[in-house]
């Protein structure tokens, strides 16, 4: 007996892709036709979205050999948008001893040790009886020597050197005597004249001790307990560099502005709550289980926190065209992790890594607002476009299609804005909560924390493993496993760590302090403090009583859920509640992504 075709097309609008899957429902058995997936046209959950649809469905329509004419009807999902911030923990350029510093980690320091002196200008040595650290500007590195060598002959107490070109090596080569150089000093000119510096070089293989410890500093320059206080961000920023300047300039102190992070006021169906942002993430989060089911969040005026959320609110009031006072906030994640801040008074552009809290908070669109998109694709396409089901109970009803599954059964979908989960009981009964926070903010925490200040560099060490090219011949992974390789690698690769991507080799940036171990850590670390406490609240909030244990199994689904070890993650974690997790594996194959737009399709 035959059947009439009846073509439906599902549409997942996610944060960063969008994707449509064909399904013919006119069999007794729903057949796939196709898909196709396109990055988001604008913010997830406003107008822009209707591009990115148009795209994505006119590929699966291709793909099949059909015309719009044959699809019967179009599903939407109901978006609602995620954004991700930082609300600055410290937000501070911080008074540093008298007004000047340098904290230097340059590539090609030269010699060894720790000196104090007044600095003096090379072609001004003559005559000195004190200890100097000679200041080299616009000295050929042979004729620093020449002089160098000349006032250690004379007698002149020569204990240091600050050299503006990257000459460290070539000028200790030539030297009589060893001194610490330090060299890179890019803004070399502000250095005062006859004023103490302190200039520390370590044995190759070591890190300086002294000047990256406030303590070591105030030794040297006699400092207050204020002023050691004072000192911590230019002992913090030399942490771990081979090399250091640190100068105690005369004149006015560096005194800037410190805008405070604020407090986070958190509205639920349960209470409200005020809670410090210094506090930290753990708190906020902690507040936010306390409130119950989040109705808005506000932040104090006039601090970081409060622009952050305001900001976020204007933000989406002008992409949705509402007011935003009628912005609501319903969803918020809080991660705790670093970002580099500028040093003020630095002459060589130097940061410390400061402590803050990254928020990522969601928007919740207007049923309404997603109808406006759903009567613009179907005016676009002309074909009958309605919004259906929630994000997790459609992604739900795909991932029950992988092969081995049966309820009851709990799916985390995680995509690049936002965490959903749902559960469906024996008895057919579904729980689904939707949460901020996801990949993008993974992202991010990873650009923070190694101060890479490069997006896409920061998202493909997230998804993909690391290597350091040992040889022109092969590379070492992380994991210590060897690959050889059949053509030379690229020469300039040599002793660099790479990203190896599916389209080959991807350069991290140079940067002594960056090790392999750390980037491996950072990035791990990062999807902990998001997916993992995603994961944890997500499923918490469906299961039976909050009880996890009584969840029968978990299936990842979602952009996110491809990535190389968060699968990992997550089985280690569900291990300890007996609890199997993995992959879904859509209709035996079609990848976990799939999931929303699948679900769509074959729902009622």
């Amino acid at each position: 007996m035959a059947f009439p075709s009846k073509i439906v097309a599902g549409i997942d609008i996610g944060n960063s892709t969008t994707e449509a899957i064909l399904m013919d429902k006119g069999a007794e058995k729903p057949v796939f036709l196709s898909s196709s997936m396109t990055a988001t046209t604008g913010v997830k959950g406003t107008l822009k979205n209707v591009e990115g649809c148009v795209t994505a469905l006119n590929g699966a329509l291709s793909s099949a050999g059909l015309t719009a004419r044959e699809v019967t009807e179009i599903r939407i999902n109901q978006a609602a948008p995620v954004i991700s911030n930082l609300s600055m923990d410290t937000v501070s350029e911080t008074v540093v001893i008298g007004s000047a510093m340098i904290g230097h980690n340059p590539d090609t320091p030269g010699g060894e040790g720790l000196a104090l002196g007044l600095t003096v200008p090379i072609e001004r040595l003559a005559g000195h009886t004190e200890e100097v650290v000679a200041i080299i500007d616009d000295c050929p590195y042979y004729r620093a020597a020449t002089l160098l060598n000349k006032a250690f002959a004379d007698g002149v107490k020569v204990v240091g050197a600050i050299v503006r070109s990257d000459d460290g090596v070539l000028i200790a080569n030539r030297l009589t005597r060893i001194i610490p150089i330090v060299d890179e000093v890019k803004g070399i000119s502000k250095v005062e004249k006859n004023v103490l510096a302190a200039v520390e070089v370590a044995g190759n293989g070591e890190s300086i001790k002294t000047l990256s410890n406030p303590y070591g500093i105030a030794g040297l320059f006699h400092l207050t307990p204020q002023e050691t206080k004072d000192s911590i961000p230019v002992a913090r920023s030399l942490t771990g560099c081979r090399s250091g300047v640190v100068i105690r300039a005369q004149g006015a102190q560096v005194n800037a502005r410190k805008i405070p992070a604020g407090t986070i006021r958190l509205t639920g169906d349960k209470k409200t709550e005020e809670i410090n942002v210094n506090d930290g993430a753990d708190a906020i989060m902690a507040a936010l289980e306390r409130v119950g089911t989040l109705m808005d969040a506000t932040g104090e005026e006039g601090t970081n926190v409060g622009g952050l959320l305001s900001s976020i609110k204007q933000t989406m009031a002008e992409l949705t065209e509402q007011q935003a006072e009628d912005m609501r906030i319903s969803g918020i994640l809080a991660a705790d992790t670093f970002a580099a801040t500028k040093v003020e008074g630095a002459l060589a552009g130097e940061h410390t890594m400061e402590n803050v809290v990254m928020l990522a908070a969601m928007v919740k669109t207007s049923h309404l607002h997603m109808n406006r998109i759903a009567r613009e694709l179907q005016t676009r396409m002309q074909i009958p476009v309605v919004v259906s089901g929630k994000e997790a109970e459609m992604a739900l009803k795909g991932a029950l299609t992988t092969p081995g599954s049966q309820t009851p059964l709990a799916i985390l979908d995680l995509g690049g804005g936002s965490t959903d989960a749902a559960l469906i009981d024996s008895a057919g009964h579904v729980t689904s909560i939707h949460h901020a926070g996801a990949g993008e903010m993974v992202t991010r925490i990873i650009n923070l924390e190694l101060n890479l200040d490069d997006r896409d560099t920061a998202e493909l060490i997230k998804k993909f493993p690391l290597a350091k090219v040992e040889g022109l011949l092969y590379l070492r992974f992380e994991d210590s496993s060897v690959k050889f390789v059949s053509e030379p690698l690229p020469p300039q690769f040599y002793s660099r760590i790479v990203v190896v991507t599916d389209q080959g080799l991807v350069p991290v940036r140079s940067d002594k302090k960056l090790t392999i171990d750390k980037i491996a850590n950072v990035r791990r670390m990062a999807k902990k403090k998001v997916f993992l406490a995603n994961a944890q609240r997500a499923l918490k909030a469906v299961a039976p009583d909050g009880e996890i244990r009584r969840i029968g199994s978990v299936v990842l689904v979602g952009g996110s859920s491809q990535d190389f070890e968060i699968a990992d993650i997550l089985s280690e974690y569900l291990n300890n509640y007996r609890i199997a997790a993995g992959r879904a594996n859509l209709l035996g194959f079609l990848p976990p992504p799939s999931a929303v737009a699948l679900g769509l399709a074959l729902s009622d």
